[in-house]
């Protein structure tokens, strides 16, 4: 049963996870190939400004800035965590509807059920990242932008572990109240303050943002950073144990 829950679940996703690619493997091809002929226009010249700031552009200019503001801090990175997060709330939604009791009826614990759904949530998270990460190598090369492949990879694994934790902070939320509007409010909540507390805040501040570690350390200039990598992978968990403890606990509104 724990398999096909597994399974299941990846099947009953799978037109929206084709969807998400799809839209996924689009966005850098719209920025990315015209890098080179806006370069040379000098329509990226552009004087960074407070906005900017807070959105965590700069430096449109070079190639490793221009991927990094149209990609991995703006609308990539949007959407990974919009796709995380929705996904992770399938749970939460079951309870809502009434058809998570059909599953429980089975032979499986709710932690299996549960873990079972975080291992379709990382599968599917990986599988866009992929998706993402193709497309941007074949952009970077479109629009020239001389960007590493390795660390194209790298800070395409930093988002891909982002989105993850995201995902495991909704999924916990939803295990703990069963309300998936309330696990899409407050993961919507910590994922806009952690944004700000990256791009705006004190040192201090930024090393408690989930984004500091993901591309803080600036994975498409400097590659690797397994510390910060690992912490992500961490935090992820230790939202899941969290989840699991309270989704078995709880009185279930089934």
């Amino acid at each position: 049963m724990k398999r096909t829950v597994f399974t299941q679940t990846l099947k009953e996703q799978r037109r929206g996870l084709i969807g998400w690619s799809i839209g996924l493997a689009i966005v850098p091809m719209i920025y990315l190939p015209s890098y080179q002929s806006l370069k040379e226009q000098g329509s990226l010249d552009i004087q960074q400004n407070s906005m900017y700031d807070a959105m965590g552009l700069s430096d449109f200019a070079s190639g490793t800035g221009f991927l990094n503001s149209t990609v991995y801090s703006l609308m990539g990175l949007l959407l990974m965590l919009i796709f995380a997060v929705t996904i992770a709330t399938r749970t939460a939604t079951q309870e809502e509807n009434g058809s998570l009791d059909l599953l429980l009826a089975q032979p499986i614990s709710r932690t299996g059920l549960l873990l079972q759904r975080f291992a379709a949530l990382a599968v599917q998270v990986a599988i866009v990242s992929v998706v993402l990460t193709v497309s941007v190598i074949a952009g970077a090369d479109s629009g020239n932008l001389e960007v590493a492949t390795g660390n194209i990879v790298a800070a395409s694994a930093g988002l891909g572990l982002l989105a993850l934790f995201a995902g495991a902070v909704a999924l916990l939320v939803g295990a703990a109240t069963g309300k998936r509007s309330l696990a899409l409010g407050v993961a919507a909540l910590l994922t806009v303050a952690g944004y700000l507390a990256n791009n705006l805040g004190d040192d201090w501040l930024r090393k408690l943002s989930p984004f500091y570690y993901a591309n803080g350390a600036s994975p498409l200039v400097n590659g690797w950073n397994a510390g910060h990598l690992a912490v992500l992978v961490v935090a992820a968990g230790l939202a899941l144990i969290a989840a699991l403890t309270c989704f078995d606990r709880r009185d279930l509104a089934v």
